[in-house]
Order: structure tokens, then sequence, then C-alpha cells
């Protein structure tokens, strides 16, 4: 690895990689830095086994219509989508006791929400196909930055130990809470930056997603939609989350959202958790839903790179913000929680990412 570099990118989740992939597009020099040992930030995809679909246990659905970004990556990487299934009655459980309400609502309750075929991974994976290997690197956590004479100099710890890379620009793709608690800077950032920043609530950083897998979804021959929303929980809203391949589901998942806060989580235990799951399951859809072949869980809330203890609530703040700092004029800001018009979502992540690459070669333009 060089010691020098023209760009350095830290943070690889979708925006990250996506600024990675435009700088690649146009032979700028840059290196990835990820504090994970994966790439995809919060975009995870699991399989139940390393031969079948992946389910998604980060984002799933984007929407063509107003997603441009996303469906323009997804076609040019050679990602097929499919149409989130929504036909069939809806599901409420109202109250402890009470048996769930079948509502036919006479229409398809989830128009123009698509997934890819491979789970939102499969864009990172792409991604990745395009970017050289020696430029991202995972198992890297930023910790200083420093400004001398124009040079950026970042330490950053990989497997126990503290190396430097200089660097003249720098984009940031992380959540910006993040960037203020983990990071120091000297000069130190702007005191009013630095505080949007710690007062950016993280998108989804409060939650947790249970995906329970089946061999077919059997919910389907029964009428129902696999959506449906609970007052009594754990999940609070449940989907049809069954992966797809030329048209047809590869196998049966519903996917959901705990309504039960980070605290309660993690005194409850994983484990305890899947069971009240499983048995709400059973409520809802019936004995078919009492032997899953696998479940896949993630609180995200316990994901250290993702979330702090501020993050707790399930508030989402607002996003975007128009501030440069003039103390680090060549220091960018990507990320989802960067976008003034996504912010939080898929299509954020790549607004942000291409935002904060033009002003990174306007900025070089201007120092030519």
């Amino acid at each position: 690895m060089n010691e020098h570099t023209q760009t350095v990118i830290v943070g690889g989740g979708l925006s990250g990689l996506y600024a990675a992939y435009l700088l690649e597009q146009q032979n700028q020099d840059y290196l990835l830095l990820e504090a994970r040992d994966r790439f995809g930030g919060r975009i995870v995809s699991a399989s139940p086994d390393a031969q079948t679909a992946r389910v998604d246990l980060g984002p799933s659905w984007f929407w063509p219509n107003i997603n441009p970004r996303i469906s323009a990556l997804a076609e040019a990487l050679g990602i097929p989508s499919y149409k989130q299934h929504g036909e069939g009655h809806y599901l409420v459980e109202k109250a402890r006791g009470a048996p769930p309400q079948a509502i036919n609502v006479g229409y398809d309750i989830m128009p123009d929400t698509f997934r890819l075929e491979g789970g939102m991974q499969a864009m990172v994976d792409g991604l990745l196909e395009k970017l050289q290997a020696e430029k991202r690197i995972t198992g890297s956590k930023l910790t200083e930055v420093s400004l001398n004479n124009g040079t950026y100099t970042l330490s950053y710890t990989k497997s126990g130990e503290t190396k430097t890379l200089q660097t003249q620009n720098i984009i940031f793709a992380m959540p910006l809470r993040l960037i203020a608690r983990t990071v120091s800077f000297t000069p130190s950032l702007n005191p009013d930056l630095l505080n949007t920043f710690d007062g950016t609530e993280t998108w989804m950083a409060a939650h947790a997603k249970a995906v329970f897998i089946y061999d077919k979804p059997f919910w389907r021959d029964n009428g129902f939609s696999g959506s449906a929303s609970s007052n009594v929980g754990p999940l609070v809203e449940i989907h049809d989350a069954s992966p797809e391949l030329n048209g047809q589901p590869e196998y049966g998942a519903i996917m959901g959202f705990m309504g039960i806060n980070a605290a309660a989580r993690k005194t409850a235990g994983d484990e305890t958790l899947k069971k009240l799951i499983q048995q709400q399951l059973v409520r809802m859809f019936g004995s078919d839903a009492e032997n899953p072949v696998s479940i896949q869980y993630i609180d995200w809330f316990q994901e250290k790179y993702t979330a702090t203890n501020d993050d707790m609530a399930t508030m989402h703040g607002l996003y975007g913000f128009s501030q440069q700092d003039e103390n680090h004029p060549n220091v960018f800001f990507a990320g989802t929680e960067s976008s003034r018009a996504y912010g939080g979502y898929l299509e954020g992540a790549l607004d942000a990412a291409e935002r904060a690459v033009e002003a990174l070669m306007e900025t070089s333009l201007q120092h030519c």
C-alpha cells in the first residue's frame, strides 16, 4: 500500500463504494478505508446456506419512480429487480389475546416497491467488482485527521497496529454522529458543524430486523400478502421477504421490524426474542409458521460502526446540510445522512456520494 494517495474515502457502505466507483470511472487516485471486516455498511444480505438466495437484514426496497440513481446503478451493474409481493389479505393484530383481523384491501398494498435479485448485497458486490482490490481495505478504523501544509495525515488502526496515510482530499462516507464522536481533527472541525453532526440521528440505528425463512411462502397459498401490523409485537411491521428468481420465489421469507426498544432487546437477549417472534408468526399466519428452516436477525443498535447510545430513540432527524468547514476545504461529506433530498435512504447514499465527488473535482480544478 502506498503511503500517499490523492483521495481517501472513509466508510465502505453504499455511499463510500459509489464515491470510489465514480472516482474510478474518472481515473482518479483513491483509497477506500472501512472499519468493518466487510463492505456494505448497513447493507447486509444473508442466506440460510451458501447455495441459496439471500435476504436483506438492512435496506430492502427501492422505488424506481422516485429513486432514479438506484434504478440506473442497478441497470448499469446488470442486477435484475422484482416487485415486492403485496397481493392478498393484510393482517392486523390490535390487542393481546384478540385474533388477528384479515383485511381485504382490494389492491396491492405496496405498489411501485421493488427489490434486487440477490438482495441489496448484489449492489455492493457489483460495485466491488468495479474497484481495484488494492484500493480497498477493511478492518481499518480511522482515529485522527491532521492537516499540515495542505496535506492530510490520517491515523487508523488495523489489527491492533496504528498506521498512517497521507492524502490531499478526504471523503467521509459514514454516519455523521460517528464522525463527531470517533474522529479527532487538527485543526478542529467548525464547532457549529461538529454540533450538527453530533445531533444527527443515524438512520435505522435504533432498530432491529428479523427474517424467518421457510421452505415456501405458504401464506400466499392461504390468501395472505405476508404484510401485517401488530400492536402486540414483538414485530410491529411485517412483510413478505421471499427472494425471487425469474419471477418465482426461491423460498419463503417473512421479515419484520422490532417494536421493542434497544435497551429491552438487550435485556431479553436474541434467543428469547426469536422465540417470541416465532410465537407471534404462528398467531398471525398459523401453524405453518412453527418450523422455520432458518432465522436471520440483526440488532443495528449493537453495531458499533452504526450506532451510539444517543441513537437509542427511534426518531429520524432532519438530514442534509450545506455548511463547508473553512478549516478543511478538502474534506467532503457523503453518507446518506448528508443527503438533503433523500436522507436516510439508499438513494440518499448515492446522491450524497455524487455531490461529494462533484465538489472534490471542482475544488481540484480550482487548484490546477
